[in-house]
């Protein structure tokens, strides 16, 4: 037996206002720990620890890290297995990439075993086959920023180009996660399949200048620029008391909050020069305590991607 190998690999948000399966963003915290060590042959996943690990299960083919994993094995031709343990540190169903980060973590464990003969890209697109399968549609909008870190965008899924940004360094984010569990699959079977010319146009609009935004450091026209007028007005109805909760977060001094990913965790962000956030958390809370359910809560800020510990 090798010795084992422990990745970190963080919570992110997706789509963020218009950029629905495009835009991805990295977050500091919360993280998923996946390790693993060299067997003989095979994936064997002997341990899965944390929120919700009750009900992920362990049977390689069908978890997201063991799906992963085995196509980074196959794409570099590798002749040996994998021994793997998990700890979860993103709830399942939770909109901050839970099975992206386990998939990134799966893919970029294996990543290094092979001594890193993939490049950055490869290693996404073994994660995002994880995702098609586990999540009902192939997407790299969570595994992207996940693995490279940072601000992502996807340009084109075919052929398939991803490029990195460094968000501003000012950019503070609150994580907000009511008691509510939306699966991914639920939540994209109630998606539109036609869009009109004037949310097209009006989505292009907000994108491109949310992306300047991101280039130039200037988190007040990210704020601005996040609007979505086709994705989220369509899966409002999951997420119980999501427009009170993006009310009181903005009315607390947020430059924009929005559901993240497919629900229920809604993100707010803030400038980290002029206040800490925790008024922002507090203030999205209140709400949910109001309506007696319980929301948890992070103030946290951009992160780095999967990396060795």
């Amino acid at each position: 037996m090798s010795e084992w190998v422990r990745i970190h690999a963080p919570a992110t948000t997706s789509n963020i206002g218009a950029g629905f399966d495009i835009f991805g963003l990295a977050l500091d915290e919360p993280f998923d720990t996946i390790e693993g060590r060299k067997i003989d042959s095979g994936i064997s996943i002997t341990e899965i620890s944390g929120p919700g690990s009750e009900g992920i299960p362990t049977d390689p083919t069908k978890n997201s890290v063991g799906i992963a994993a085995t196509e980074v094995l196959k794409r570099t031709g590798s002749d040996f297995g994998i021994e793997i343990r998990i700890k979860k540190g993103i709830r399942p169903c939770s909109g901050i990439g839970s099975s992206g980060a386990s998939a990134a973590g799966g893919a970029y464990l294996a990543h290094v075993l092979t001594g890193e003969k993939l490049t950055p890209t490869e290693v996404v697109l073994c994660a995002a086959h994880a995702e098609d399968v586990t999540s009902g549609g192939f997407h790299a909008d969570n595994v992207a920023p996940c693995i490279l870190g940072g601000f992502t965008m996807i340009r084109s899924y075919e052929p398939f180009e991803v490029i990195s940004i460094r968000p501003p360094d000012d950019l503070g984010i609150v994580i907000a996660m009511p008691d509510v569990l939306v699966p991914t699959k639920e939540s994209r079977q109630v998606l539109p399949t036609q869009v009109s010319v004037k949310d097209l146009v009006f989505h292009v609009g907000n994108a491109s200048c949310l992306v300047h935004g991101m280039e130039v450091g200037d988190v007040d026209l990210i704020g601005r620029s996040i609007k979505d007028a086709v994705f989220e007005p369509a899966r409002a109805g999951l997420v119980p008391h999501l427009k009170e909760a993006e009310k009181a977060a903005l009315s607390a001094g947020a430059k924009a909050s929005f559901l993240g990913g497919s629900g229920p965790c809604i993100i707010s962000f803030f400038k980290k020069s002029e206040m800490d956030g925790k008024n922002i958390a507090d203030a999205v809370k209140s709400v949910y305590d109001q309506n007696n359910m319980h929301c948890d809560t992070w103030v946290t800020t951009w992160g780095e991607g999967c990396r060795r510990e």
